[in-house]
């Protein structure tokens, strides 16, 4: 790992650093934000969510064909496009008019689209496509970006807050989009065309060398469409995005419903980042020994040990132990299905590939916060909404371990 690191320690910094730059569009950090732009902007809470829910399922619609161009264009370019949208996105939330609310609709269709969804398209992408026997590896360390922006800005926002006014707070996450991001991104992919150039020859190669063979095809968007197992997949990709952002969405509103602190709770989003960093990790390991097949069905049923915790306690530690292993679950589960798209589907189409699997994704975040919140002022306690989470996960391991089945036996026959 050591020496994997320092042979490609520019490229993996790379998708680090867009991986860490994807918080800002992520729902843990702008849920932070949630009462103090609602105080000033006078919106509801039904109001805000719906604004946000609606720009969300929008960005995942949006995804598919934005996400795509990864395939054809330059990553350079594509990269500079996507952060100069968060950077722009960043800004207008900064200066939004008190008066005009409803403007808060596409500039949170701006931020979740470049954010939550481009950034991290970019960082996963990029790991997957050119690095072939360390694919895990690169995806879990790449992956670790996320997990700091996790660890560090929920506890450093609560601290500007008190300190600054929120709009101050999103003109810096604009001036670091902008004058640190944008140039250390120019330095991290210097000579990168030498190494697409080696990653098309490797494709054509690898493409004469088995050709006819399943195992080995270079898929479509198109292919995939018409692959049953993919759809199998569709209930546990959404499973981890619906449920993880629907309750951080809601913190505030479990968090008090349990007679916790919200200081308490964002300390443990410092638990729930370790936890990620060591699962992703092992993770990125286990996948290049074994293949990310063979590990699909491991994370759901730890999500759902989480989740146990969760609904079943009231007590302090409860709030750790649940973001542990949600941080497990979310660490591990990223990690192996950002693989197996490469390793099922092949690299040629890979951003195509990816981008349409992220939809689903996105949309699955863009609903929990809506029908979460129409749930809860409907009176229904948090133990009940977790009860139905924990049947859905079941379900969702059983699709899992069916398109498992399928895929082996493809690669079985090839």
């Amino acid at each position: 790992m050591f020496n994997f690191i320092l042979t490609n320690a520019r490229f993996l910094a790379f998708g680090f650093v867009v991986a860490f730059a994807s918080s800002f569009g992520q729902t843990f950090y702008v849920s932070l934000f949630s009462e103090e732009i609602r105080t000033d902007l006078n919106l509801s809470h039904g109001d805000f969510g719906a604004f946000y829910s609606s720009a969300t399922l929008i960005s995942g619609f949006a995804v598919i064909w934005f996400g795509k161009q990864i395939d054809h264009m330059d990553l350079r370019a594509y990269s500079y496009l996507v952060i100069l949208g968060l950077c722009t996105a960043t800004l207008a939330l900064a200066f939004i008019p008190s008066g005009l609310p409803y403007l808060t609709f596409p500039i949170f269709f701006l931020v979740r689209l470049c954010g939550q969804g481009l950034m991290s398209h970019i960082s996963v992408t990029a790991m997957a496509r050119y690095f072939h026997d360390n694919r895990g590896r690169a995806i879990s360390i790449a992956s670790l970006g996320l997990s700091l922006g996790e660890a560090s800005l929920p506890l450093l926002t609560i601290w500007m807050l008190s300190l600054l006014d929120w709009r101050d707070v999103w003109i810096l996450n604009a001036g670091f989009l902008g004058f640190i991001l944008m140039p250390l991104v120019f330095l991290l992919l210097r000579g990168h065309s030498e190494r697409d150039a080696r990653m098309n020859e490797q494709i054509k190669s690898q493409a004469l060398a088995s050709a006819g063979r399943d195992d080995h095809k270079q898929w479509s968007r198109r292919d995939v469409l018409r692959d049953k197992g993919f759809y199998l997949m569709l209930p546990g990709l959404g499973t981890l995005a619906f449920i993880v952002t629907g309750i951080f969405f809601h913190q505030i509103h479990i968090v008090t419903s349990k007679g916790w602190s919200m200081a308490w709770f964002a300390g443990n989003f410092t638990v729930y980042a370790a936890m990620i960093t060591i699962s992703a990790v092992l993770a990125g390991t286990l996948v290049d020994r074994f293949g990310a097949l063979r590990l699909l069905i491991v994370h759901i049923p730890v999500f759902l040990i989480g989740l146990l915790f969760l609904g079943l306690s009231q007590d302090l530690y409860a709030a750790t132990l649940f973001m542990s292993f949600i941080g497990i679950s979310v660490g591990f589960g990223s990690t192996v299905t950002s693989a197996i798209w490469a390793e099922v589907y092949g690299t040629r189409h890979i951003g195509a590939i990816r981008a349409m699997a992220m939809s689903v994704s996105v949309l699955a975040s863009a609903l929990s916060p809506a029908l979460f919140g129409w749930l809860f002022d409907r009176d229904v306690s948090p133990e009940v909404v977790v009860l139905g989470c924990i049947v859905w996960c079941v379900f969702a391991t059983f699709c899992l371990w069916c398109a498992q089945r399928q895929f082996l036996a493809r690669r079985k026959f090839a």
